[in-house]
């Protein structure tokens, strides 16, 4: 298994393991399923200045044990291109015995415009965060396909313009590039699943959101996007009394998630409002690690 389908040989011990593939006798077992968190977990705090990102690392390895960082550039936008930025953030990582996996990456000109100069304005415009992810030691950036239209025409769109910024990224960064279901077309799993056969490249993969879609059957959505899974999103908003996620079944979800037969990491992101990031965090990392088990 290489950088492309997976984090487990980037993290190597340093993030947490949920359960290991069942190995010969004498062969040393390794986690099939790693933990990270999503930094948009602290999108309030990092708003109002109450976190900033250089603490962010730190907050989260040991406010949850969890040494797997994802980024979002929309809290730090105004750091495109400060390289002594991200190569101290990789340095505060290192000293945590972290890693850095993922920038989710927002952009003005759309990459599935139906104007070819804004897409490639768009590839141009994401080349400061494929250096900030290289700096980083990660694996990819998500970028979104999500605006409106035909279906079929901007199908197409999108096509050119993940084909140019895979071969961009690959190319000149060694990352790869993610889609998540992040709105519009983009929240059809099938719609997502045909982009993804007519790229029709390794290094573009899917970013499996369970809790993005948009008037669409979320454990169809997540298992049409998952033969393409390079890292998964596992977003929670709210718990029950008994410790589960009251908008999606996880256990459901991440038996879709096992059958597909993905191995990698699996993002946390809590977008809840009523208990602090750290504890949102923590139930839904329990709530998994729960899960896991009972699967086997």
């Amino acid at each position: 298994m290489n950088r492309r389908q997976s984090l487990q040989i980037l993290a190597g011990g340093a993030v947490s393991p949920l359960v290991s593939s069942p190995l010969s006798a004498g062969e040393k077992s390794k986690p099939w399923l790693t933990l990270a968190v999503q930094q948009y977990s602290f999108n309030h705090q990092l708003r109002s200045g109450e976190l900033t990102i250089p603490e962010y690392p730190k907050t989260v390895v040991e406010g949850t044990g969890i040494k797997a960082l994802e980024y979002f550039n929309g809290h730090m936008e105004d750091k495109a291109g400060d390289t002594a930025f991200f190569e101290d953030l990789r340095k505060r990582t290192d000293d945590l015995g972290a890693v850095n996996t993922m920038i989710l990456c927002r952009s003005e000109a759309a990459l599935d415009s139906a104007d070819s100069q804004e897409r490639t304005a768009a590839v141009e415009g994401y080349r400061p965060w494929l250096e900030a992810m290289k700096i980083l030691g990660g694996q990819c950036i998500r970028v979104d396909v999500r605006s409106p239209g035909d279906p079929e025409e901007q199908k197409a769109h999108a096509v050119a313009g993940l084909q140019a910024l895979t071969k961009v990224a690959d190319a000149d960064y060694g990352l790869d590039i993610v889609v998540e279901n992040h709105g519009n077309h983009s929240s059809n799993g099938a719609w997502v699943a045909e982009v993804m056969k007519a790229v029709g490249d390794d290094n573009c993969g899917t970013l499996p959101d369970f809790q993005n879609f948009t008037d669409y059957d979320p454990y169809r959505g997540v298992e049409e996007m998952m033969p393409w899974a390079k890292i998964v999103c596992a977003k929670s908003k709210k718990f029950d009394e008994s410790g589960n996620e009251v908008n999606v079944d996880y256990r459901r979800m991440l038996k879709i998630v096992k059958d597909s037969g993905y191995s990698g990491s699996i993002g946390i992101e809590f977008e809840g409002h009523d208990v602090a990031p750290i504890d949102g965090i923590n139930a839904t990392k329990k709530l998994i690690e729960t899960v896991m088990a009972e699967l086997g």
